[in-house]
Protein backbone atom coordinates (compact mmCIF):
# COMPACT_ATOMS: atom_id res chain seq x y z
CA UNK A 1 0.00 0.00 0.00
CA UNK A 2 3.06 1.96 0.62
CA UNK A 3 4.35 1.79 -2.62
CA UNK A 4 1.05 2.53 -4.21
CA UNK A 5 1.20 5.94 -2.67
CA UNK A 6 4.32 6.89 -3.30
CA UNK A 7 3.65 5.92 -6.98
CA UNK A 8 0.42 7.94 -7.33
CA UNK A 9 1.75 10.80 -5.00
CA UNK A 10 4.86 11.10 -7.43
CA UNK A 11 2.92 10.96 -10.77
CA UNK A 12 0.28 13.87 -9.57
CA UNK A 13 3.18 16.17 -8.03
CA UNK A 14 5.29 15.41 -11.38
CA UNK A 15 2.36 16.69 -13.62
CA UNK A 16 2.44 19.62 -11.60
CA UNK A 17 6.33 20.11 -12.32
CA UNK A 18 6.23 19.89 -15.81
CA UNK A 19 3.43 22.48 -15.76
CA UNK A 20 4.76 25.00 -13.60
CA UNK A 21 8.87 24.35 -13.88
CA UNK A 22 9.39 23.00 -10.45
CA UNK A 23 11.30 19.77 -9.54
CA UNK A 24 8.12 18.75 -7.48
CA UNK A 25 9.26 18.65 -3.79
CA UNK A 26 6.93 21.30 -3.09
CA UNK A 27 4.05 19.21 -3.47
CA UNK A 28 5.66 15.49 -2.55
CA UNK A 29 7.29 16.70 0.73
CA UNK A 30 3.84 17.07 2.03
CA UNK A 31 2.35 14.71 0.37
CA UNK A 32 4.83 11.57 1.69
CA UNK A 33 4.54 13.17 5.47
CA UNK A 34 0.89 13.21 5.93
CA UNK A 35 -0.81 11.00 3.36
CA UNK A 36 0.53 7.87 4.81
CA UNK A 37 -1.07 8.20 8.31
CA UNK A 38 -4.58 9.16 6.40
CA UNK A 39 -4.25 5.70 4.65
CA UNK A 40 -3.13 3.80 8.04
CA UNK A 41 0.54 3.11 6.61
CA UNK A 42 3.63 3.46 8.34
CA UNK A 43 4.98 6.77 7.69
CA UNK A 44 8.43 7.33 6.25
CA UNK A 45 9.67 9.91 8.25
CA UNK A 46 11.55 13.21 7.38
CA UNK A 47 14.72 11.97 6.45
CA UNK A 48 13.68 9.57 4.30
CA UNK A 49 11.17 11.44 2.79
CA UNK A 50 14.07 14.73 1.57
CA UNK A 51 16.22 11.78 0.49
CA UNK A 52 13.59 9.95 -2.04
CA UNK A 53 12.32 13.44 -2.77
CA UNK A 54 15.59 14.62 -4.20
CA UNK A 55 16.66 11.65 -6.12
CA UNK A 56 12.79 11.48 -7.84
CA UNK A 57 13.39 15.55 -8.57
CA UNK A 58 16.51 14.94 -10.08
CA UNK A 59 15.19 12.51 -12.68
CA UNK A 60 11.64 14.08 -13.62
CA UNK A 61 13.49 17.42 -13.71
CA UNK A 62 15.86 16.39 -16.28
CA UNK A 63 13.72 15.33 -18.44
CA UNK A 64 11.12 18.52 -17.87
CA UNK A 65 14.21 20.60 -18.68
CA UNK A 66 14.99 18.32 -21.99
CA UNK A 67 11.09 19.00 -23.12
CA UNK A 68 10.97 22.79 -22.66
CA UNK A 69 14.73 23.09 -24.15
CA UNK A 70 13.18 22.05 -27.48
CA UNK A 71 10.47 24.47 -27.46
CA UNK A 72 13.41 27.32 -26.73
CA UNK A 73 12.52 28.24 -23.23
CA UNK A 74 15.96 27.52 -21.53
CA UNK A 75 18.54 29.69 -21.26
CA UNK A 76 21.99 28.03 -20.91
CA UNK A 77 23.93 30.70 -19.99
CA UNK A 78 21.44 31.60 -16.91
CA UNK A 79 21.35 28.08 -15.81
CA UNK A 80 25.06 27.61 -15.64
CA UNK A 81 25.81 30.77 -14.27
CA UNK A 82 23.08 30.02 -11.17
CA UNK A 83 23.70 26.09 -11.54
CA UNK A 84 27.23 26.39 -10.00
CA UNK A 85 26.58 27.96 -7.46
CA UNK A 86 23.12 25.91 -6.34
CA UNK A 87 24.82 22.86 -6.75
CA UNK A 88 27.94 24.05 -4.58
CA UNK A 89 25.53 24.90 -1.57
CA UNK A 90 22.99 22.46 -2.08
CA UNK A 91 25.37 19.70 -1.76
CA UNK A 92 27.04 21.30 1.75
CA UNK A 93 23.15 22.07 2.87
CA UNK A 94 22.39 18.28 2.26
CA UNK A 95 25.46 17.73 4.88
CA UNK A 96 24.37 19.61 7.31
CA UNK A 97 20.99 18.34 7.19
CA UNK A 98 22.18 14.88 9.44
CA UNK A 99 22.56 17.32 12.40
CA UNK A 100 19.19 19.52 11.73
CA UNK A 101 16.14 18.53 14.07
CA UNK A 102 13.21 17.22 12.01
CA UNK A 103 10.90 19.83 12.60
CA UNK A 104 13.14 22.67 11.74
CA UNK A 105 13.81 20.97 8.25
CA UNK A 106 9.93 21.10 8.12
CA UNK A 107 9.50 24.88 9.04
CA UNK A 108 12.38 26.15 6.69
CA UNK A 109 10.58 24.21 3.80
CA UNK A 110 7.35 25.94 4.53
CA UNK A 111 9.10 29.24 5.07
CA UNK A 112 10.63 29.15 1.46
CA UNK A 113 7.35 28.21 0.60
CA UNK A 114 5.22 30.99 1.64
CA UNK A 115 8.05 32.95 1.27
CA UNK A 116 8.19 32.39 -2.79
CA UNK A 117 4.61 32.45 -3.23
CA UNK A 118 4.15 36.06 -1.66
CA UNK A 119 6.95 37.39 -4.08
CA UNK A 120 4.90 36.19 -6.71
CA UNK A 121 1.55 37.75 -5.95
CA UNK A 122 3.16 40.87 -4.41
CA UNK A 123 5.67 41.95 -7.49
CA UNK A 124 4.59 42.85 -10.86
CA UNK A 125 4.88 40.10 -13.96
CA UNK A 126 7.45 40.81 -16.19
CA UNK A 127 6.62 41.25 -19.92
CA UNK A 128 7.43 38.53 -22.45
CA UNK A 129 10.53 40.18 -24.81
CA UNK A 130 12.15 39.46 -27.65
CA UNK A 131 16.05 39.89 -27.85
CA UNK A 132 18.92 38.53 -25.45
CA UNK A 133 18.05 37.83 -21.79
CA UNK A 134 19.46 40.50 -19.57
CA UNK A 135 20.12 40.18 -15.91
CA UNK A 136 21.89 41.03 -13.19
CA UNK A 137 24.57 38.34 -12.74
CA UNK A 138 25.93 38.89 -9.44
CA UNK A 139 22.11 38.83 -8.31
CA UNK A 140 21.45 35.28 -9.89
CA UNK A 141 24.68 34.19 -8.20
CA UNK A 142 23.45 35.49 -4.41
CA UNK A 143 19.84 33.79 -5.22
CA UNK A 144 21.38 30.19 -6.13
CA UNK A 145 23.90 29.88 -3.35
CA UNK A 146 21.16 31.26 -0.77
CA UNK A 147 18.25 28.66 -1.94
CA UNK A 148 20.20 26.18 -2.36
CA UNK A 149 22.44 25.94 0.75
CA UNK A 150 17.88 26.16 1.93
CA UNK A 151 17.19 23.70 -0.53
CA UNK A 152 19.52 20.74 0.59
CA UNK A 153 18.88 20.87 3.88
CA UNK A 154 14.96 19.92 3.21
CA UNK A 155 16.18 17.94 0.14
CA UNK A 156 13.94 19.75 -2.47
CA UNK A 157 16.44 22.25 -5.11
CA UNK A 158 13.99 25.16 -4.17
CA UNK A 159 12.77 25.44 -7.45
CA UNK A 160 9.37 27.03 -5.87
CA UNK A 161 11.04 29.83 -4.42
CA UNK A 162 14.00 29.85 -6.86
CA UNK A 163 11.44 30.53 -9.48
CA UNK A 164 9.84 33.36 -7.93
CA UNK A 165 13.14 35.36 -7.24
CA UNK A 166 13.77 34.76 -11.31
CA UNK A 167 10.93 36.57 -12.31
CA UNK A 168 10.65 39.37 -9.60
CA UNK A 169 14.45 39.83 -8.86
CA UNK A 170 16.08 39.18 -11.75
CA UNK A 171 12.98 40.11 -14.31
CA UNK A 172 12.88 36.80 -16.05
CA UNK A 173 10.15 36.16 -18.58
CA UNK A 174 7.64 33.29 -17.07
CA UNK A 175 8.20 30.98 -19.58
CA UNK A 176 11.88 31.42 -19.87
CA UNK A 177 12.10 30.67 -15.73
CA UNK A 178 9.84 27.77 -16.40
CA UNK A 179 12.40 26.14 -18.67
CA UNK A 180 15.50 27.28 -17.03
CA UNK A 181 14.64 26.74 -13.66
CA UNK A 182 14.18 23.10 -14.78
CA UNK A 183 17.90 23.36 -15.78
CA UNK A 184 19.22 24.72 -12.43
CA UNK A 185 17.00 22.11 -10.57
CA UNK A 186 18.90 19.43 -12.59
CA UNK A 187 22.68 20.94 -11.41
CA UNK A 188 21.05 21.40 -7.77
CA UNK A 189 19.22 17.93 -7.29
CA UNK A 190 21.67 15.90 -8.24
CA UNK A 191 24.44 17.84 -5.60
CA UNK A 192 21.55 17.37 -2.84
CA UNK A 193 21.01 13.53 -4.05
CA UNK A 194 24.97 12.90 -3.80
CA UNK A 195 24.56 14.39 0.03
CA UNK A 196 21.71 12.79 1.06
CA UNK A 197 23.15 9.48 -0.60
CA UNK A 198 26.63 9.93 0.96
CA UNK A 199 24.65 9.96 4.35
CA UNK A 200 22.65 6.68 4.39
CA UNK A 201 19.06 8.88 3.76
CA UNK A 202 17.71 7.46 0.54
CA UNK A 203 15.44 4.52 0.88
CA UNK A 204 15.90 2.57 -2.34
CA UNK A 205 13.19 0.28 -3.12
CA UNK A 206 10.40 3.58 -2.21
CA UNK A 207 12.84 6.02 -4.22
CA UNK A 208 12.71 3.62 -7.38
CA UNK A 209 9.02 3.66 -7.63
CA UNK A 210 9.18 7.27 -6.93
CA UNK A 211 11.77 7.70 -9.78
CA UNK A 212 9.29 5.16 -12.05
CA UNK A 213 6.20 6.69 -11.60
CA UNK A 214 7.12 10.66 -12.28
CA UNK A 215 8.52 10.44 -15.41
CA UNK A 216 5.25 10.59 -17.26
CA UNK A 217 3.98 12.64 -15.00
CA UNK A 218 6.26 15.39 -15.84
CA UNK A 219 6.20 14.29 -19.93
CA UNK A 220 2.08 15.26 -19.22
CA UNK A 221 2.33 18.12 -17.50
CA UNK A 222 5.48 20.01 -19.49
CA UNK A 223 3.44 19.52 -23.05
CA UNK A 224 0.28 20.96 -21.23
CA UNK A 225 2.22 23.79 -20.00
CA UNK A 226 2.62 25.41 -23.50
CA UNK A 227 -1.04 25.32 -24.23
CA UNK A 228 -1.14 27.74 -21.13
CA UNK A 229 -1.11 31.39 -20.91
CA UNK A 230 1.81 33.28 -19.02
CA UNK A 231 -0.08 34.83 -16.58
CA UNK A 232 -2.45 31.60 -15.65
CA UNK A 233 0.98 29.64 -14.87
CA UNK A 234 2.32 32.30 -12.43
CA UNK A 235 -1.32 32.67 -10.86
CA UNK A 236 -1.37 28.52 -10.45
CA UNK A 237 2.07 28.52 -9.34
CA UNK A 238 1.99 30.93 -6.63
CA UNK A 239 -1.48 29.39 -5.33
CA UNK A 240 -0.12 25.91 -5.18
CA UNK A 241 2.98 27.37 -3.37
CA UNK A 242 1.33 29.21 -1.02
CA UNK A 243 -1.05 26.72 0.18
CA UNK A 244 1.43 23.85 0.92
CA UNK A 245 3.73 26.13 2.83
CA UNK A 246 0.68 27.27 4.81
CA UNK A 247 -0.83 23.63 5.13
CA UNK A 248 2.90 22.71 6.70
CA UNK A 249 2.90 25.43 9.26
CA UNK A 250 -0.82 24.45 10.73
CA UNK A 251 0.72 20.72 10.77
CA UNK A 252 3.81 21.87 12.52
CA UNK A 253 2.27 23.92 14.84
CA UNK A 254 -1.36 21.87 15.50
Amino acid sequence: MRLILIGATAFVASLVSGLLGLGGAVLVIPAYLYLPDLVGVPPLGIRNVSGMTSVQVLASSLLGMWIHRHRGCVNARLALTMGIPITAAAFGGALVSTVVPPDLIVGVFASMAILGAGLMMTTKRCEETEGPLTYNRGGAVAIATGVGFLGGIVGAPGAFLLSPLMMTVLKIPTRVTIGTTLGVVVLSALATSAGKLFTGQVPLLETAVAVTASLPGVYLGSRVSFACSPRLLRFVLATVIAAVGVEMWYQILF
